[in-house]
């Protein structure tokens, strides 16, 4: 008989990611990296993991996957923590050559996303997840549900997947509506579902247990774990008043990044990576396109106006910090009125 409540496979947790700093030129800034995974423990991001779309896993070479991957792995030693090796590809054969990649440097903890180039049909998908999963039983994976993939995967068929494979433990995703929120807790509990922040205060405010997926809060990594805390006792008025900061930085970000012609999750989390290292470099993996250093700073005298406890080095809202060599603001923050005016 199925259990009532059933226990997640893993621990619900705030899981953030560590951008690729890109030296001029192309290459990899290995000290700025280094430097990256360090603010993110000092912040108490404990859970951290590398290449997703943020990450541009889906750029890189096999030598750089390498290095990253080699560098990370020595950063993160002798920390409890998540560390997560993050695989995206465009076969199954890839994805297994860098997952053996990832375990013979003493990674246990993985995520994949479906194939992007061409969308599986349900015969494949059953196929891809046989073929990633079933040869690393020692291996703990987490499913990145993207439209990039060009499909989204269902609660029910998570469920399904979940119970053909117990080495599949989380999930991660986010822009939900409140019904297909509802649907990945109701139909797959085995699994922690890492959620964005609107969704995690959705989420939370219904009781549902699960995982913070940072985004927007990794511009103060600390006001973060303050989030993912009041959900976890289910503070709603801490929830509700933040969701609301959240929600205003949000609609700014969108507009910063829309006027520099980027698009990219990079070109979004490269900025929340600069605000805590004012040398972090903006420039994302050739094509694509990242935010310049002047709508950064235009983007960071607003924050310091408007939101000056989302500044770095602020978790208790008491402002503070610098930005590029700019202090933060040392005021009070303006009247409530006067934020929605603008």
């Amino acid at each position: 008989m199925e259990e009532k409540n059933p226990v997640p496979r893993i621990r619900p947790a705030m899981l953030a990611t560590v951008c690729l700093p890109i030296r001029e030129g192309g290459g990899f800034d290995e000290g700025r990296f280094r430097r990256a995974v360090s603010l993110l423990y000092s912040a108490g991001a404990e859970n951290l993991y590398i290449f997703g779309t943020a990450g541009e896993g889906y750029a890189l070479t096999d030598e750089m996957f390498r290095d990253v991957a080699s560098v990370f792995c020595d950063a993160t030693r002798g920390h409890t923590g998540i560390r997560q090796l993050g695989v995206i590809a465009m076969s199954v054969p890839q994805i297994l050559a860098r997952i053996e990649l990832g375990l013979e440097l003493g990674f246990r903890d993985f995520q994949i996303s479906l194939p992007p180039w061409g969308t599986l049909t349900d015969r494949e998908l059953g196929r891809f997840f046989r073929e990633v999963l079933d040869p690393y039983p020692e291996a703990k994976f987490l499913h990145y549900n993207t439209i990039r993939a060009g499909r989204i995967l269902t609660g029910r068929e998570y469920a399904r997947i979940a119970a053909e494979h117990p080495n599949l433990v989380a999930t991660k995703s986010g822009g939900h509506s409140a019904a297909s929120l509802l649907t990945l807790f109701e139909e797959a509990p085995l699994l922690c579902h890492f959620v964005t922040e609107l969704d995690y205060a959705v989420a939370s405010l219904l009781g549902k247990d699960c995982g913070l997926l940072v985004s927007i809060g990794a511009l103060n990594p600390g006001r973060a774990r303050a989030f993912f805390e009041a959900g976890r006792r289910g503070d709603a008025k801490t929830l509700r008043s933040m969701v609301r900061e959240l929600y205003s930085i949000r609609g700014r970000i969108l507009e910063t990044v829309a006027g520099e012609g980027a698009h990219m999750d990079g070109a979004y989390d490269k900025l929340y990576s600069r605000f805590s290292d004012p040398e972090f470099p903006l420039d994302l993996i050739s094509p694509y396109g990242g935010a310049g250093v002047d709508a950064f700073e235009r983007l960071g005298t607003w924050l310091s106006e408007t939101w000056p406890e989302w500044m770095p080095g602020t978790p208790g809202g008491k402002p503070g910090g610098t930005l590029g060599g700019m202090p933060g603001t040392t005021g009070t923050p303006r009247k409530e009125g006067d934020r929605e005016a603008e």
